[in-house]
């Protein structure tokens, strides 16, 4: 592989990485009980 192969596949795991992070993120926050550990 070349090298524009190699930094389109790092330009799609990063962009697809930040997705998941930010949708884990939201439906974390937006979660309706608080969880147990925050409780202590």
């Amino acid at each position: 592989m070349n090298k524009k192969a190699f930094s389109m596949i790092a330009t799609v795991l990063c962009g697809l990485a930040t997705v998941v992070v930010t949708t884990a993120s939201w439906l974390y926050v937006h979660q309706e009980e608080t969880p147990a550990e925050l409780l202590k």
